[in-house]
């Protein structure tokens, strides 16, 4: 399982990790490729529908999002070396990712970097360079997202 390497996909993920896909199957691969990794669990108390999440952190550079155990979204940070197919990466600078994709503008009240595209990006102040990227199911921008209904979609 080469998952530090591979090409990120928005909306879909990447070879080893499939945005939509059950946590007990990529737990399963995990533990197969020995590969280490911390599961955390927040109780989202205060939402709209207070639905636990889930996170697994694999090898401190990928951070697995799970709801109702389905796989939304992924956050690559410091440590992962693949791409986005436009070929962002972590530790680029954001002058020149913004070449790469005009679409990218800031979200002030995130603090972030959106793509139209379909990712967001954090940028390391002190440097202005890619910190983190995060891809996500569609579902995730809709405003009826928290309602969780969508889950059904990806539920086997």
């Amino acid at each position: 399982m080469s998952y530090k390497t591979e090409i990120i996909t928005p909306f879909v993920g990447t070879d080893s990790f499939r945005l939509g896909e059950d946590i007990t199957a990529i737990r399963t691969r995990l533990k197969e490729a020995k590969i280490k990794y911390t599961q955390r669990v927040e109780s989202n108390k205060g939402c709209q529908s207070e639905v636990p999440w889930t996170f697994l952190e694999v090898d401190n550079c990928v951070t697995l999002c799970f709801v109702k155990d389905i796989l939304f979204e992924i956050v690559f940070g410091k440590g992962y070396q693949g791409k986005l197919a436009n070929g962002a990466f972590i530790g680029m600078k954001m002058s020149e990712l913004v070449k790469l994709d005009n679409s990218v503008f800031y979200n002030e009240d995130d603090e972030d970097y959106i793509s139209k595209q379909g990712y967001w990006v954090v940028d390391e102040l002190d440097t202005n360079c890619v910190e983190e990227i995060t891809v996500f199911l569609p579902e995730v921008e809709q405003p009826d997202f928290f309602e969780y209904s969508w889950i059904v979609k990806y539920s086997k």
